[in-house]
């Protein structure tokens, strides 16, 4: 681990996004669109969120490159299982 430190600002900057990009989900899911659409942009949204969270408050950012790579691992885990039921899907089974 380097010894890279985040000042304060910088942390209170990335709350700011978070919290933005909560408000924001929360308005793309009111909005009049088709629901795939609303769940497509609110996972979007989250998966900034738990970079942000992961990169700045887990220090991610600043560990081994091979630490990253483990902590990546379940989001491959989730993007295989989303595409599986959308294939499903695609083909009615």
């Amino acid at each position: 681990m380097s010894d890279a430190h985040v000042s304060p600002a910088k942390y209170l900057w990335i709350w700011v996004w978070l919290a933005a990009l909560m408000l924001l989900s929360v308005l793309v899911s009111e909005l009049a669109l088709p629901k795939r659409t609303i769940v497509l942009g609110v996972l979007m949204l989250s998966t900034i969120k738990a970079m942000l969270v992961g990169l700045y408050y887990m220090h991610l950012r600043f560990d081994r490159r091979w630490l990253t790579f483990l902590a990546l691992f379940p989001v491959l885990l989730i993007v295989l299982a989303v595409g599986v039921v959308s294939s499903s899907q695609l083909v009615r089974l």
